[in-house]
C-alpha cells in the first residue's frame, strides 16, 4: 500500500474539526479530516443555538479571521434574535437558532468542495510519535496516515459512555460508536487524560405539543448578523415557544430523583455548571418551581422539537412523568429521550497558547478534548489549531490572540491557566476587557490578525480596512464640527430628551447624550448612509469614549506584563519564597511571560513580585 502523506491531519468532524480542516486547507495545506461517520459532520448534538453571551463574540471574531461558523449560521437558520438591547454595548449580542439539518448537510457539501481537503470515514486508534514529534495516525482499519501536524478535535467520543437512568453503554453520541483506543495512545505518550460529562434533553414530536398554552417568540427580520459579510433582504422568523416548569414538575422530579444517575452514582463526573440538568436544578434550588423551558424546532425539514431547559438523564418513565406536568406538554410524544455522555479529555494546561501540545511537537488539541463545552468554544479552538498547524507545516511562528484582543484569547488563556471543576464555557464575566471585546467591533480589533493569517480574500480585507478608516475619520470629523446651542436644543427636544444645553457644543459631545443617535444627526450636519455596523461603531465609540479609554489604559498595563519574558528552560525551584502551590502551577504550565504566570491558579501577587525580582 502506498504511503498516505498529508501536511495536516484533523481528527474529528464536529465544529472544532470542521473549522480546523477548513482553515488548514484554505491556507494551502494538503489536509485530511477523519470522522467516525460522514453523515454527522457538523452535527449539532445538543441545542440548535449559535451565539449568546460571550459566544456571539467568538463567532464574530472567527468571521473576521476567516472562520465559517458565522456566515454558515446566517445562511441556514430558523431565526436570529437580538438580546440585551436595553443594556450597554458590551452586553448586546445576537442568538441564532440554526436549522440543524441544513447546517450539517450544507457544511458537508462545503467541505467536500474545498480545495486541498479530503474527508475520510474511519476511527483513529493511535498517534504515531517519533523523537517527541507527531508523525501521523493509525486507524481502526490498520491504515497509517502521515502528516507534519495532527489536530485532535474528538468531542465526546473518547471512551464515550451513554447513560439513561440505570442503562449505560459505549457511544460518543446516542446511536454512534465511541473511539475506545485513542486516549490510551495519548497516555502512552505522556499526555494526562481525565473525564467529564455532559447531557442533553429529550426531543418531542411537534404535532403532539399544545402551543396555545405557551408564549410564542419570533426572531428579527433584520437582525445583526454574525458575519459582517452577510447580505440578506430579510431573515427567517420561525418562532420558538416559552413555557415553565410548575410546582407539580418539581414535586414529580423530587419523587424521581432516586432514579437519577447523578444521585445513584452511575454518573460520578462533572457536567457544565452553566447548563445544569433538571435533576441538578431540583437538588441545588429545591424551592424554585418556575424554571424556563424553551421549545425550539430542530429543522424546517423535521417535526422534531428540542426542549431547552429540560436536560436530564433520568430513565424514560421519569422523563415522561415530568413532562406531563408542564403546560403544553401534557400529551407530548418523545422522539428521543434525554441522556448523559461521559468522555475522556486532556486538561489544557498541557498546551501552549497556540494549542500545540507541550508533550508532543506538532500535535494540536481543540474543543471538548480540552475540557470545554459548546459549539462556539469548540469551533474557535479548531480554527486557531488549524491555522497554527498550517503555519507550523510552513515553518512560521504561531498566531496568538491574547485576552485583551478577543474572547478567543480569553477562552484559550483561561483553559490553560485556570482550572475549573466542570467543562469550561465562555462568559462575559470571564473577560476583564468586556467593553473593548464587543460583539460589534471584531472587525476593528482583529483586522491585523486577519491579515497575518491570510485566509480572507484581498477584496474582503480591503473592505474591512476601508470600513475602519471610515469609522475613525467620521469620529474625528464629528469632534471638530460645532453646533449652536439653539440648534442643539431643538434636536434634543425633538428626540424627547430632558437635557438642555447652555452653550454650543461639538457634535461629538452631542452624540454622547443618550437619546441622540448617529442617524438623528442629519438634522444638524450632513451624514452618509453607511452600513449599520459602521454607524453603530461610530456611535458606540463616541458615547462610551471615556470608559473605552480607561479600559485601554488597563490593556496597556497588561501588555507590559506580557512583554516581560521568562526563558523556556527557567527553573522555578530556584526562586526562594514563593508558595508551594504557586511553584507547582508554574512548573506545570511553564509560563513564557510574567503576565502569563500571574494568571495561573494559586499564583499570588507576592509570588509574582518574587519572580520578577529574581529575573531582574
Amino acid at each position: 500500500m502506498e504511503m498516505k502523506q498529508y501536511e495536516v491531519i484533523v481528527v474529528g468532524g464536529g465544529h472544532g474539526g470542521v473549522e480546523a480542516s477548513l482553515a488548514a486547507a484554505r491556507l494551502g495545506k494538503k489536509t485530511a479530516m477523519f470522522t467516525l461517520y460522514l453523515d454527522t459532520i457538523a452535527m449539532m448534538s445538543c441545542n440548535p443555538s449559535i451565539g449568546g453571551p460571550g459566544k456571539s463574540n467568538l463567532v464574530a471574531e472567527m468571521d473576521i479571521l476567516g472562520g465559517e461558523m458565522g456566515r454558515h449560521t446566517d445562511k441556514f437558520n430558523l431565526q436570529l434574535k437580538h438580546l440585551n438591547e436595553s443594556k450597554g454595548p458590551a452586553a448586546r449580542i445576537t442568538r441564532g437558532q440554526a436549522d440543524k439539518y441544513l447546517y450539517r448537510t450544507e457544511m458537508r457539501k462545503l467541505l467536500e468542495h474545498t480545495d486541498n481537503l479530503e474527508i475520510i470515514q474511519d476511527c483513529v486508534d493511535e498517534i504515531i510519535v517519533e523523537d517527541g514529534k507527531v508523525k501521523g495516525i493509525i486507524t481502526r482499519l490498520g491504515i497509517k496516515y502521515y502528516a507534519q501536524c495532527v489536530v485532535l478535535a474528538t468531542g465526546t467520543f473518547l471512551k464515550g459512555k451513554i447513560v439513561i437512568g440505570d442503562v449505560a453503554y459505549s457511544a460518543g453520541r446516542q446511536g454512534e460508536n465511541s473511539a475506545e483506543k485513542l486516549s490510551d495512545s495519548l497516555r502512552e505518550h505522556g499526555i494526562t487524560i481525565e473525564r467529564y460529562q455532559t447531557a442533553t434533553p429529550p426531543r418531542l414530536d411537534k404535532r403532539s405539543i399544545d402551543f396555545s398554552k405557551m408564549k410564542e417568540l419570533k426572531g428579527e427580520e433584520h437582525p445583526r448578523y454574525f458575519s459582517i459579510f452577510t447580505d440578506k433582504e430579510r431573515n427567517n422568523v420561525v418562532p420558538t415557544w416559552l413555557t415553565y416548569t410548575t410546582e407539580k414538575t418539581i414535586e414529580v422530579a423530587k419523587e424521581m430523583l432516586q432514579y437519577s444517575p447523578i444521585v445513584s452514582g452511575i454518573i460520578k463526573t462533572h457536567g457544565p455548571r452553566h447548563c445544569p440538568s433538571l435533576d441538578r436544578k431540583v437538588i441545588n434550588f429545591p424551592d424554585k418551581s418556575n424554571h424556563q423551558i424553551f421549545l425550539e424546532l430542530e429543522s424546517a425539514e423535521s417535526e422534531e422539537v428540542y426542549v431547552n431547559g429540560l436536560t436530564t438523564a433520568m430513565p424514560p418513565f421519569a422523563q415522561e412523568a415530568m413532562m406531563r406536568t408542564i403546560a403544553g406538554l401534557e400529551n407530548a410524544r418523545v422522539m428521543r429521550y434525554g441522556y448523559a455522555v461521559e468522555y475522556d479529555y486532556a486538561p489544557a494546561a498541557q498546551l501552549y497558547p497556540s494549542l500545540e501540545s507541550k508533550k508532543v511537537e506538532g500535535l494540536y488539541f481543540a474543543g471538548q478534548i480540552n475540557g470545554t463545552s459548546g459549539y462556539e468554544e469548540a469551533a474557535c479552538q479548531g480554527f486557531i489549531a488549524g491555522v497554527n498547524a498550517a503555519r507550523k507545516a510552513d515553518g512560521k511562528e504561531p498566531v496568538i490572540i491574547d485576552r485583551s484582543e478577543g474572547y478567543i484569547g480569553v477562552l484559550i488563556d483561561d483553559i490553560i491557566h485556570k482550572k475549573t471543576p466542570e467543562p469550561y464555557r465562555v462568559l462575559p464575566s470571564r473577560s476583564e476587557y468586556r467593553l473593548t471585546l464587543r460583539f460589534d467591533n471584531a472587525f476593528m480589533r482583529l483586522f491585523t490578525k486577519a491579515k497575518e493569517i491570510g485566509i480572507l480574500s484581498s477584496e474582503k480585507l480591503d473592505y474591512l480596512e476601508n470600513s475602519i478608516k471610515i469609522v475613525n475619520d467620521e469620529i474625528a470629523r464629528l469632534k471638530e464640527i460645532s453646533v449652536p446651542m439653539v440648534q442643539a436644543n431643538a434636536l434634543l427636544e425633538k428626540l424627547g430628551s430632558d437635557q438642555k444645553l447652555t452653550k454650543g457644543v461639538k457634535i461629538g459631545d452631542l452624540l454622547k447624550i443618550k437619546e441622540v443617535t448617529y442617524d438623528s444627526l442629519k438634522d444638524i450636519t450632513e451624514i452618509s448612509d453607511y452600513p449599520g455596523f459602521i454607524k453603530n461603531q461610530i456611535e458606540t465609540m463616541i458615547k462610551y469614549e471615556i470608559f473605552i479609554q480607561r479600559e485601554n489604559e488597563q490593556i496597556e498595563k497588561f501588555k507590559r506584563l506580557e512583554e516581560v519574558r521568562i526563558p523556556a528552560d527557567f527553573d522555578f525551584s530556584e526562586v526562594k519564597g514563593i508558595s508551594n502551590i504557586a511553584r507547582c502551577g508554574l512548573e506545570e504550565i511553564k509560563p513564557l511571560s510574567i503576565g502569563e504566570a500571574s494568571r495561573i491558579s494559586g499564583v499570588t501577587g507576592n509570588d509574582i513580585a518574587l519572580l520578577v525580582g529574581y529575573l531582574k
